[in-house]
């Protein structure tokens, strides 16, 4: 092993190959942006049921140098080159000015439809929503803003507004066509009802429905849950925060037969896994008791782990909560649960199928 003298005469050892750090160990090389700006303004932004410090970064299009305010416009000009869909979600952003912290939405309710695709904040009912930029100087308040991105509310059906024909006042009615045109885009029972208008035979009109698993525990349960929504009829699966390895006990050979999707974090599963026409709906305790549930028509149906169940935070994303009955320990094996759940649904559909053959 060779070694050297430095200039006080003490000897050391020469740096070897085995002494080199990983250049996996320690952090990584930061990007820095070259702009005009020495502090850019940054948007970190997450989808609901996710974590913020988790959040996607982007640097915010701020044309005006010399403005020392951000609208809400400029905030989804720039999500929406980054690929977010203000067509499904609604943005909200962090406030701590009114109240000790909270989100506050970007538009005002009903939130149906996108707002902002006239690009003109001026024709909307909007409030305006304005963030003052803090000097470069001011330590105190991070040049960041914050948000958090909620899936739409479905548009509600008309017979849910109006009891008979003969309340509807025509002469009032004042709905805006390109509105009218959103909702009716963007609502799962016009989509369902363009799918059945597409010619050639017969269409399935019961829908179609997913289910996934937050970090599962283990292979076989993902095993035994992916032969279940294969046996039962769902036309997905997913594992989010999870892998999976195929077992040769397999004797159905799943998954040529259903697709498997792999996803790394709740933000993926909301960002562009999730079918856009498809109810979230968790499976966890204190929900609906199944025996009572109606099963949506398009649903993805999302299972916790054993040991800590499904997040708050992914329960609040979730339109509907559901949850099993039992005689004694109310907790199931999450493949057990989520084949529960799926022949609940399978059996209710037949139901109702033959009593709508009989009239009844």
């Amino acid at each position: 092993m060779s070694s050297s003298s430095s200039n006080d005469g003490s000897s050391f050892q020469k740096a070897t190959n085995q002494h080199k750090p990983s250049p996996m160990a320690g952090m990584p090389i930061s990007p820095v942006t070259l702009a005009n700006d020495e502090k850019p303004i940054i948007l970190r932004y997450m989808y609901e049921g996710g974590a913020i410090g988790q959040g996607r970064l982007c640097n915010l299009i701020n044309d005006d140098d010399e403005d020392n305010a951000i609208t809400a416009n400029q905030i989804i000009q720039t999500l929406s080159l980054d690929g977010v869909d203000f067509d499904t979600f609604y943005a909200c952003a962090y406030e701590t000015v009114d109240t000790s912290g909270g989100w506050r939405p970007l538009e005002s309710a009903p939130r149906y439809t996108n707002p902002f695709r006239s690009n003109d904040e001026s024709n909307s009912d909007n409030e305006p929503v304005v963030f003052n930029i803090p000097s470069p100087e001011d330590d105190k308040v991070a040049r960041r803003i914050d948000i958090k991105l909620y899936r739409r509310p479905k548009v509600p059906e008309l017979k849910e507004t109006v009891e008979t024909i003969d309340s509807l006042d025509v002469d009032k009615l004042s709905l805006d066509q390109e509105s009218a045109h959103d909702a009716i885009e963007h609502s799962s029972d016009a989509l369902m009802a363009i799918s059945a208008a597409v010619p050639g035979g017969k269409q399935k009109i019961d829908g179609y429905f997913g289910i996934g698993i937050l970090s599962p525990k283990t292979e076989q349960n993902v095993g035994t849950l992916w032969r279940s929504a294969y046996q039962l009829g769902a036309s997905v699966l997913y594992t989010i925060g999870g892998r999976y390895k195929s077992s040769s006990s397999d004797t159905l050979n799943v998954p040529a037969r259903i697709p498997l999707i792999e996803l790394d974090d709740w933000n993926s599963f909301a960002e562009w896994a999730a079918p856009k026409a498809a109810v979230w709906v968790a499976i966890e305790m204190g929900g609906t008791p199944l025996s009572e549930f109606k099963h949506p028509r398009n649903a993805v149906y999302i299972l916790g782990s054993e040991d800590h169940g499904v997040p708050k935070s992914v329960l609040r994303g979730c339109r509907e909560v559901v949850s099993l009955e039992s005689e004694q320990y109310g907790s199931y094996n999450v493949a057990v649960a989520g084949s529960l759940v799926m022949y609940d649904r399978m059996m209710k559909q037949k139901n109702a199928q033959k009593k709508g053959k009989s009239g009844k």
